[in-house]
Formats: structure tokens, C-alpha cells, sequence
């Protein structure tokens, strides 16, 4: 693996370069509501729920949960809580779920503003409490190692252009390595990032990267509590990673994918259909909730 060169600069965005973008102010969402189908405007995240195998999806409106069956979703709730946050950055480690992004017209002032900084919730996102870097900080992706002791926390701090890492749940935080990239995910002790440059890992908590040069030029990356990691490439096209550390090349998505999940062999999509799976690395899909 060659190394990152420090300071990296994302170039002029193109659909297939890899980005961060912000958001304007949320509008009103509905007060909290339990339906069998539900289109959402705008999509940060997907997360799959190891508790109850609920699908998480983290809105510009606020956190949703779909209830998933073979044949797709039998109940949309939300937003949970009745929180119109808006979860730019959101994931669940050992029953804790961790959210990051901005406040809306009716989140409470307790939330932090302009940024909320680092949230944390053990009610599946029902109530929140402040963890740290209150009104401070916006970070874009989060990723979490969970194990005995305290989870590593690894944020995107897009304002500074660099990885921030909390080696003690999300109490306290260090810089990490100067990073500008779309995604990230962790598992165990390596950290994993989409850059221009391509995938890019590290296995000093953040500190340094480097590229893999067998893996694909991913766009969105995602990863299950078992360590599968999946993800889609620039052009998108679905990959996944096998238990021998080999990528296994799928099947293409429609338009420009926002967020995905995988859990075991399901893979979840957020693109132009809406909301979407698929059980065979993309040859069949089932569609959860319209675009």
C-alpha cells in the first residue's frame, strides 16, 4: 500500500468524485406516524438495527425506522421520538446509537446548535443525550468499534478536513489524520475511507492511511456487526468483500446511490427508486419505499 499524501484536497465535485455536501434548514415533518409506506426526501443514512432488525434511515427530517419483511416493509415509524434533527452522520454500535448534524425548527435547544456534535442514544432513538462537542461540531459519517471496553468513535469533520477519533465512547476526542472523503466504516481495529484517491485504510485508529490498491474506487462503504463490508463504486456498481479479504464484483444500481447497509448477504440502497434490497448482490431488488 502506498501512503496518503497528508492534507488531502477533494477536487471540483463531479457525480463520481466523492464529496461532502451540507444541508439548508429542515422543513416541518409529520408528527410521528406508523404506515405501511413512506417516501423520504432526502436520505444521509442506512443503518440496520442488530437489535430488532429494524432498517434505521437517518432523514433531513429526522430518524425513521422500517419494519422489513421477505417481501418488504410491513410498518414505517417516525420520526422516533418526534425529533426533527437532522442526522447528517448516524450508527449503531452495541445497542447504542451515536448521531451527529444539525437541529431543526422544533428540536429542542438541549440538542446543541448550530451543530448537535455527538449524540447518543440507548432507546433505539427515542430520547438523545449530549456526549460531547455540543453546538460545535457537524460530523458528515460516523463509525463506531465496539468491544469491551470503550467504543472508538471516528467522525468526519468536514469543516477541518480531517478524521476525529474518540478512544473512550465520544467523551473525549484527538485529531486524526487529515482526510477528505465520502464514507467511512471500522471494524475492529481498522478504519476504512472512500477518497478520490481510492479505498483508503487505517490500522492505528485513524492516525495514518493508506490505499488498498485491490480494492475498488468505492463511493459508499458500509459494514454489518459480523465484519462483512460491502460497497458501491463511482460508477455504481456494487461490491463486496469475502472472508478471504477479496472483492466480489455485483450488479449496478439506479442513478446515484445516498446511503446503503448490508446485513449478512442483504443489501440495503438508498437511490433514485427510493429505498431498496437486494439478497443477490443486485440482480434482484425489492423496493421498500418509493422515491
Amino acid at each position: 500500500m502506498k501512503s496518503v499524501r497528508a492534507g488531502i484536497v477533494a477536487a471540483a465535485a463531479t457525480a463520481a468524485t466523492l464529496v461532502l455536501t451540507g444541508c439548508v434548514a429542515a422543513t416541518e415533518p409529520a408528527e410521528s406516524t406508523k404506515s405501511e409506506s413512506f417516501s423520504f426526501e432526502h436520505i444521509h443514512e442506512l443503518v440496520v438495527d442488530q437489535g430488532d432488525g429494524t432498517l434505521l434511515v437517518a432523514t433531513h427530517e429526522g430518524l425513521y425506522g422500517l419494519e422489513v419483511g421477505d417481501e418488504g416493509v410491513s410498518a414505517t415509524t417516525g420520526p422516533l421520538g418526534e425529533l426533527d434533527f437532522d442526522p447528517m452522520g448516524f450508527t449503531i454500535a452495541d445497542d447504542v446509537a451515536y448521531a451527529s448534524g444539525h437541529p431543526g425548527p422544533k428540536t429542542p435547544d438541549t440538542f446543541g446548535t448550530p451543530n448537535l456534535g455527538l449524540i447518543t442514544s440507548t432507546d433505539r432513538g427515542e430520547t438523545w443525550v449530549n456526549a460531547s462537542l455540543t453546538g460545535e461540531t457537524d460530523f458528515h459519517s460516523l463509525a463506531v468499534s465496539a468491544g469491551s471496553g470503550d467504543a472508538k468513535v471516528f467522525g468526519l469533520d468536514s469543516s477541518q478536513g480531517l478524521l476525529r477519533r474518540s478512544l473512550d465512547g465520544g467523551k473525549t476526542w484527538t485529531d486524526g489524520a487529515a482526510l477528505a472523503a465520502r464514507d467511512i466504516a471500522s471494524i475492529d481495529s481498522e478504519v476504512y475511507a472512500t477518497t478520490t484517491e481510492g479505498l483508503v485504510v487505517s490500522s492505528d485508529d485513524g492516525a495514518s492511511f493508506s490505499v488498498d490498491p485491490d480494492a475498488p474506487k468505492l463511493y459508499l462503504l458500509a459494514n454489518d456487526a459480523s465484519g462483512q463490508l460491502a460497497g458501491i463504486d463511482t460508477s455504481g456498481v456494487i461490491w463486496t468483500r469475502g472472508t478471504d479479504g477479496t472483492w466480489v464484483v455485483g450488479e449496478k444500481i439506479t442513478g446515484t446511490p445516498e446511503a446503503m447497509a448490508i446485513d449478512g448477504k442483504r443489501i440495503f440502497v438508498a437511490d433514485e427508486r427510493g429505498i431498496a434490497f437486494t439478497d443477490d448482490a443486485g440482480v434482484t431488488w425489492t423496493v421498500l419505499s418509493p422515491a
